[in-house]
C-alpha cells in the first residue's frame, strides 16, 4: 500500500503536476491523522468499556457485601432488642411484691459481641486508590461517609461494652458468685454427663459430686439485692443502646444499597423501588409462592395452631400450623428445603410486618411469642400474610 501511494506521488512529480502533488500529499497526511484519531478514539472507547465492566463488577460485589451485612445487622439488632426485653422483664420484677412465675426464663444467658459489617471491598477501593473507577461522585462520597460513620459507631459500641456490659457482668457475679442449681441438680448432671476435659487434667474447680452449693442464692433473694438490680440496669442500658446503634448502621447500609442499585445496570429499578422502604428487601417469584402457599395452608381458623412450641415436625401429618410452621412448610414445598441462615426475604418480610402488630406481645421469639399471645387472632395472622403478599407483588410487577 505504501509503495502504491509513493508511485502516485512520483508520477505526479515526473509529470510536473506540482499543485496536484501538494494537494495529494496534504490529503494523505489528513487521512493518516484521521486514522490516528480514529484509532485513539477506538482505544478510548475500549478503555471506557472496560472501565464500565470493572465498575459494574465492583458495584455487584458491593451489593453482595452489603446485602449480607443487611441480614446480619438485622439479626444482631434483634438479638440485642431481645436481650434488652429480657433485662427489662427482670428489672420490672424488682418493683413487684410477688415474683412473676416465669421470671426464671429471663435470668442469666447474657452475652455480647461487636459485629462489623462486610466492608472489605469498600476499604480495598479506598486503600488502593481505585475509588475513581466509580463514575458517580455521589456514590464515591457515600462509600467514604459510610465507612467513617460505621467505624465511629463501632467504636461507640465498644465503649458501651466496656462501660456497661463488662461492669454489669462483674456486678452480676458479685451478687451471685455461684449458680442457681441445687446440690441435687448438680449431682444428677455429674452422673448422666461426661466429666469433661478439665476433670481429666485434674484442674476442675468443682468436684463431680458436691456436698453443698457455696453462696447459693435463690431468685427471690437476688430480687432483693441492690448489686443485682444495678447489674441488670447496666445490661439493660447496654443492649438497648447498642441495638439502637446497630439500627443506625443498618439504616446507613440500606441507604447505600439503594444508591448501589441505582448505579447497577443489572437492576437499576430496585433503587427507586426500595428508596424510602421500611425493609429494603429484594424478592423473587419464589418469595411470592412461599407466602401464597402459607396463606393457603392457613385458609381457615381451624388450621391455625395458636400454641407454637418452635418444633415444626417435617414428618407430622398434622394439618394445623402456627404462622412460623406454615411458612416453614410452604418454603419446603416451594424450594425443597427450609433456609435458615439467611432466612428467605419472604420470611424476613413477615417478621417486619409482625412488628406493626406486636403491641408488647414479643419478648424472646417474634414468631412464637406473637403467634401464642392471647391478643393475637386468626385475622391478625391472615392480615400479616396478606400485607406481605401485597408488598412482594408490588416489587415484582
Amino acid at each position: 500500500m505504501i509503495k502504491f501511494f509513493r508511485r502516485i506521488r512520483q508520477d505526479l512529480l515526473s509529470e510536473g503536476r506540482t499543485s496536484k502533488y501538494l494537494k495529494y500529499a496534504i490529503g494523505e497526511v489528513v487521512l493518516v491523522m484521521i486514522g490516528i484519531l480514529l484509532a485513539l478514539q477506538v482505544n478510548e472507547w475500549n478503555k471506557e468499556r472496560n472501565r464500565k465492566i470493572a465498575e459494574q463488577a465492583i458495584i455487584e460485589q458491593l451489593i453482595s457485601d452489603l446485602s449480607k451485612s443487611q441480614y446480619e445487622l438485622e439479626e444482631v439488632r434483634e438479638i440485642n432488642i431481645r436481650r434488652a426485653r429480657e433485662c427489662a422483664q427482670v428489672l420490672r420484677a424488682f418493683w413487684k411484691n410477688d415474683m412473676p412465675e416465669d421470671i426464671e426464663e429471663y435470668i442469666g444467658g447474657f452475652g455480647s459481641s461487636v459485629y462489623s459489617p462486610v466492608m472489605g471491598t469498600s476499604r480495598s477501593l479506598i486503600n488502593s486508590g481505585r475509588l475513581d473507577i466509580l463514575s458517580s461522585n455521589k456514590l464515591r462520597n457515600d462509600i467514604v461517609v459510610y465507612l467513617e460513620a460505621v467505624d465511629y459507631t463501632l467504636k461507640d459500641i465498644s465503649r458501651y461494652e466496656e462501660s456497661y456490659f463488662r461492669k454489669g457482668v462483674d456486678l452480676m457475679y458479685e451478687a451471685n458468685p455461684n449458680t442457681f442449681e441445687t446440690k441435687q441438680e448438680i449431682n444428677e448432671k455429674s452422673v448422666t454427663e461426661s466429666p469433661g476435659w478439665q476433670y481429666g487434667l485434674n484442674i476442675n474447680s468443682r468436684p463431680l459430686i458436691v456436698d453443698k452449693v457455696p453462696f447459693r442464692k435463690d431468685i427471690e433473694q437476688l430480687l432483693q439485692d441492690e448489686k443485682y438490680f444495678r447489674a441488670y440496669n447496666k445490661l439493660h442500658l447496654y443492649h438497648r443502646n447498642i441495638a439502637l446503634r446497630y439500627h443506625r448502621i443498618l439504616g446507613r447500609t440500606n441507604n447505600l444499597l439503594v444508591e448501589l442499585y441505582r448505579a447497577s445496570e443489572k437492576h437499576p429499578d430496585l433503587g427507586e423501588l426500595l428508596n424510602g422502604s421500611e425493609h429494603y428487601l429484594v424478592f423473587d417469584k419464589t418469595d411470592l409462592e412461599i407466602l401464597e402457599q402459607a396463606d393457603a395452608l392457613l385458609n381457615e381458623s381451624s388450621k391455625w395452631n395458636r400454641k407454637d412450641d418452635s418444633d415444626c415436625d417435617e414428618n407430622s401429618n398434622s394439618d394445623k400450623y402456627s404462622l412460623r410452621c406454615a411458612l416453614r412448610k410452604a418454603t419446603q414445598d416451594v424450594t425443597g428445603q427450609w433456609q435458615n441462615d439467611p432466612l428467605k426475604p419472604a420470611i424476613r418480610l413477615v417478621l417486619f410486618t409482625i412488628k406493626e402488630y406486636e403491641n408488647r406481645r414479643v419478648i424472646e421469639s417474634p414468631f412464637r411469642d406473637w403467634n401464642n399471645h392471647p391478643d393475637t387472632t386468626f385475622e391478625d395472622v391472615k392480615q400479616v400474610l396478606r400485607e406481605s403478599i401485597e408488598e412482594v407483588k408490588k416489587q415484582l410487577q
